[in-house]
């Protein structure tokens, strides 16, 4: 592919530049010990799936063929918390302990394609 050619995705999808550049996600600094936020959890599973972010701040899949996951870190996080994919207290608490817990079960045990259409209903764009 030449130019600025663009990748149709399914279901509604956003449609990206084939060019566009894609910016690596650095797991958060604090620890699974700590509360972590919704912003810190999108984080740590985008990382760990070798996600990217893309200039508008959405998170996505694929190097080639690229498809929107979230429209960002913090609505990721917060599907993840929702789906039972995160645990941790309810609230933050004063003191920021925690813990947060990954289900990585759940998560590896899944495509990109099938966690797209597990979280589809839930993500709004």
């Amino acid at each position: 592919m030449h130019g600025d050619s663009t990748v149709d995705c399914p279901a509604g999808l956003a449609e990206y530049s084939v060019g566009m550049k894609l910016i690596a996600i650095d797991p958060p600094t604090r620890s699974f010990s700590r509360w972590l936020t919704n912003d810190e959890i999108g984080r740590v599973l985008a990382h760990k799936r070798g996600w990217r972010q893309a200039p508008d701040g959405s998170v996505v899949a694929g190097k080639l063929r690229k498809t929107r996951i979230a429209a960002s870190l913090e609505q990721l996080g917060a599907v993840a918390v929702a789906r039972g994919w995160a645990s941790r207290p309810r609230v933050e608490p004063s003191d920021s302990s925690g813990p947060t817990h990954m289900m990585w079960g759940i998560i590896d045990a899944r495509t990109d394609v099938e966690i797209i259409a597990e979280l589809g209903g839930e993500l709004q764009n």
